[in-house]
């Protein structure tokens, strides 16, 4: 119902000035209720809300696995490099024993 058609019904009962305010006061009144959440929204919003904290956290436990699996890989990679310095220090020592054995 429109802000004329309330005016208009109050005004076959109720001087103009009356009808005006009544009429404004009852469409901020409907406004304001048109804006409001009503319980099944709410509840909507509840379980929306419900469902991404759970994602939410799902999401932290696997950041902190891959946190975990990127620190053994790092460790990993340390040793790696250990063993290659290691390897090529060997190599270089086995060709210098090469380069004498053929002096």
């Amino acid at each position: 119902m429109s802000t004329l058609e309330i005016y208009e019904k109050l005004r076959k009962v109720l001087d103009e000035k009356i009808a005006i305010e009544i009429a404004e006061a009852i469409e901020k009144g409907l406004e304001y209720y048109e804006k409001m959440v009503t319980k099944e929204e709410f509840g909507e919003l509840k379980e929306a809300v419900l469902r991404l904290t759970k994602a939410q956290e799902k999401t932290e436990e696997k950041l902190n696995e891959l946190a975990e699996a990127q620190k053994r890989t790092e460790e990993r990679l340390g040793k790696l490099e250990e063993k290659m310095a290691e390897l090529a220090e060997a190599q270089k020592r086995t060709e210098e024993r090469l380069t004498k054995l053929e002096e």
